[in-house]
């Protein structure tokens, strides 16, 4: 039955998403000459600014399928060579050939507390570490100052530092992926720009790490509220468990992994989008870790904090906390039925997994054809929106590049 309710699931966002591909494109007119010349030959693409995103009045899935289609489009660029984003480095990060960390910042929107996050690490005790460091910030097409403020900041640093002007906006798992790719070293660590870490942080946990079998050590994080300042609990506090994560998420996304075999894994999955919102990157990669056996170690001390604020994703991933979670109960069969010994799965019981189901059973086919109807009507609306009249302009974009087959 999980097959039939993926089906109908994948089947909707397709429809919708093959009608509304050109959203990428909405009221960006000038996209076709700053991105896609006519005359691309040989010539590398010179892109000066980020493809912008201006408010809208987009719900939540519009705003999925736009990700979705951002995400087609940044590989088509690599697929036809083009990286898709610009890079911006300091001197530092020129002459520094072999750093032995790469701490990979994910940025969108956080002027407030960029600075912060980049002081931090910069006072970081790197004297016991065989090698420099090297800090590889991925602005995901920010709107406000953040990425202006990272290029004064690299400007003026010794540290060596990396930034990358993302073209499109296609969130928090290809952002990270992207700075994998980039990194030069071994090791990363993954920190949002609204955190911050301590100043042993990196030297801890790289003496875990170095030498040992472990894919990634992850230690205690502080979570303090963003307005008064105050600690408000602890999170990540549990050793390696893979029975507690089949239960539940309880290792937070910063902590410093083997880059190699994180790469091994496939990296951060792209593909939640299509089942909820972003958030749950960092729980799919420790449970693809334990799915391919990799031992993870945990520090018993806090060496990082955790902002908490209003406008943290964690407020828009809960509402899709459930989608997630029955798309894990497919991707990850095999460890849960190794290791699941309680009626807990993936952060819910298997009552609320499965409360549809009977529902489904008594009438599976005629509620699928009845769901399914309501799609093709809403799409057949959308035909005569302002995002279908947008679709010729996609796929005249196709015909000039030359990729109207991928």
């Amino acid at each position: 039955m999980n097959s039939h309710i993926k089906k109908y699931q994948l089947t909707l966002n397709q429809e919708q998403l093959n009608l509304r591909h050109s959203q990428i494109l909405s009221n960006y007119q000038q996209l076709e000459q700053k991105y896609f010349p006519q005359t691309v030959g040989n010539q590398k693409l010179e892109v000066s600014q980020p493809l912008r995103i201006k408010k809208t009045d987009f719900n939540l899935e519009e705003k999925r399928l736009l990700v979705i289609s951002r995400l087609q489009a940044a590989n088509i660029c690599k697929t036809k060579g083009y990286n898709p984003w610009q890079l911006i480095s300091n001197q530092a990060y020129s002459n520094c050939q072999n750093p032995c960390i790469t701490i990979i910042i994910t940025l969108f929107n956080y002027s407030k507390y960029i600075h912060e996050c980049l002081n931090s690490v910069s006072q970081s005790d790197i004297s016991n570490l065989p090698e420099n460091i090297e800090i590889v910030v991925i602005d995901d097409c920010s709107v406000d100052n953040s990425a202006t403020l990272v290029e004064e900041y690299l400007e003026n640093s010794n540290l060596p530092i990396s930034l990358v002007k993302k073209w499109f906006n296609t969130g928090l798992a290809d952002a990270r992926n992207i700075g994998l790719n980039i990194a030069r070293s071994p090791y990363v660590f993954i920190l949002d720009a609204d955190n911050w870490i301590y100043p042993n942080c990196l030297e801890i946990l790289y003496q875990h790490i170095h030498n040992s079998q472990y894919a990634a050590v992850y230690a205690e994080i502080i979570r303090f509220d963003n307005h008064s300042r105050k600690q408000l609990n602890k999170i990540s506090c549990d050793a390696w468990d893979v029975t507690k994560l089949i239960k539940q998420p309880y290792i937070d996304a910063m902590a410093m992994f083997n880059k190699d075999m994180l790469l091994e894994v496939g990296g951060y999955s792209t593909d939640l989008i299509e089942y909820g919102w972003f958030g749950w990157d960092d729980y799919d990669v420790w449970l693809k870790l334990a799915q391919s056996n990799y031992s993870c170690k945990f520090i018993p001390q806090v060496l990082s904090a955790y902002r908490v604020h209003s406008t943290s994703m964690i407020n828009t991933t809960n509402k899709y906390a459930l989608n997630l979670a029955k798309y894990f109960c497919q991707k990850f069969s095999d460890i849960a039925q190794k290791y699941q010994t309680s009626e807990m799965i993936f952060g819910f019981t298997q009552q609320e997994l499965y409360s549809h189901k009977s529902h489904l059973k008594e009438d599976n086919h005629q509620k699928l054809l009845e769901e399914l109807q309501f799609a093709y009507t809403q799409i057949a609306a959308m035909k005569s929106s302002k995002f279908w009249k947008i679709r010729t302009q996609w796929l005249k974009i196709k015909q000039i590049f030359g990729f109207t087959k991928i």
